[in-house]
């Protein structure tokens, strides 16, 4: 749980910043299931936003260009854009780059694949969906696929939770879609590994995973993911984001760019996708096909800063984060810094000198993203880059994004 006080509405959002320049600068014990809450399945927003004003921000948009153009002095990419959370609000954005090559400049309000930090949001819907009782995180998986979706060599049967974490013994095949196709994929011998599920050494990173979570959730909700999160966080958030690009208005979508501007994933390539209308059907998008700004993922991040609660609105309750939030084992791969698996989020304590950090990562289609928080200060950072290099730090951050993210963090408790 954190021990900070809940900022009840939104202080400022401030101009981002667009780069001009024609290219860039180059250089080389498990939580307890969350409590159900049937009174509402839709957000509270009855909570008394006008007892206390808001503290100002501290970071400054001088702050945030500043960090930016130091930053990129040391990298290069075709564009990013960043924004902060402080103290459970947005504050200042910023970008960089262009989110069409010499076209149209990046902003913090231009929509971007985020890749793999798409998987926070789908962890933040099954979390809504279990506090609302209509998701059992500890159920088997046959719960919802049927009495043949099971792993024949373990005695615990895998769970939406198991998924969460990376430790369902899922083999991480290729990624398809299609209801009858993926209950077929389940009921295999051959697509399980011979482990127990929910402990470290199960853990093995799975796209295929998320799209059999995500596919689980729309499931147990009985309507498409899409649509749920729509209703339950878009809509009331007013974020404009969906994980089919064709849903946007592609004036506001980015080109996705590999190093030296070369051009990976166009706009009309994204939104030429199909729109899924049947459940299992948008499975392929759920590890990672989430279609959204900086600016609108941050909002999504100060729901979990502020405890499930946002400029005086609930969307999930501060048990609800906190289990979340709660470490399910440390991960040790020997080649990067161990972490704490969350459900979902990972965490490292000690990370740019905060106390802890929950994150994640995302790479695809030449974009490299990172969003991270701390629990404890309600800070946090969104950044997404495209056209970046592979550089992976010892943290097993990208280390674009992870510089600037501390950077950021560093004038948030810096400045006066």
């Amino acid at each position: 749980m954190m021990k900070r006080t809940f900022l009840p509405f939104c202080v400022l959002l401030l101009t981002l910043l667009s780069a001009c320049a024609p290219a860039p600068v180059q250089s080389s014990s498990d939580p307890q299931q969350p409590p159900a809450d049937t009174s509402s399945n839709t957000p509270d927003s009855s909570l008394n936003s006008s007892e206390t004003p808001a503290p100002a921000p501290r970071l400054t948009q001088e702050d945030m260009d500043q960090a930016i153009q130091q930053v990129m002095e040391n990298y290069s990419a075709t564009a990013l854009s960043v924004a902060v959370v402080e103290r459970g609000e947005v504050t200042q954005c910023g970008a960089w780059g262009w989110a069409v090559q010499d076209q149209r400049p990046m902003t913090a309000d231009t929509g971007v694949r985020i890749a793999s930090i798409s998987k926070v949001v789908e962890g933040m819907a099954a979390m809504k969906l279990a506090q609302d009782g209509i998701l059992d995180l500890d159920a088997p998986l046959s719960s919802y696929w049927g009495e043949h979706a099971q792993n024949s060599y373990s005695l615990r049967q895998p769970s939406p939770r198991s998924l969460m974490t990376h430790s369902s013994t899922l083999k991480d095949l290729e990624m398809t879609r299609g209801l009858d196709r993926l209950t077929s994929i389940l009921s295999r011998t051959s697509s399980w590994r011979d482990r127990e599920p929910d402990h470290a050494d199960s853990w093995a990173y799975s796209n295929f995973g998320m799209c059999i979570f995500g596919t689980t959730l729309e499931l147990a909700s009985g309507q498409l993911l899409d649509d749920y999160l729509q209703a339950q966080f878009f809509g009331p958030l007013d974020i404009n984001a969906s994980f089919h690009a064709a849903r946007l208005s592609p004036e506001q979508l980015a080109n996705l760019y590999e190093p030296k501007g070369v051009l990976c994933r166009s706009i009309q390539t994204q939104i030429s996708q199909p729109v899924p209308t049947e459940i299992g059907m948008g499975a392929t998008y759920y590890a990672g096909g989430l279609t959204i700004s900086a600016r609108d993922m941050a909002k999504l991040l100060a729901v979990l800063c502020g405890d499930g609660t946002y400029q005086g609105t609930q969307y999930l309750l501060p048990q609800t984060v906190a289990a979340m939030e709660t470490p399910q084992f440390t991960v040790s791969n020997g080649e990067y810094t161990p972490f704490q698996q969350c459900l979902v989020l990972r965490r490292q304590d000690g990370l740019w000198g905060q106390s802890q950090l929950c994150y994640h990562t995302g790479s695809g289609y030449g974009v490299y993203s990172l969003m991270s928080y701390n629990p404890e200060t309600g800070n946090g950072v969104v950044v997404i880059t495209t056209g970046a290099y592979w550089n992976v730090n010892e943290h097993g951050l990208y280390a674009l994004c992870s510089d600037l993210s501390e950077a950021l963090y560093q004038r948030m408790e810096t400045a006066l």
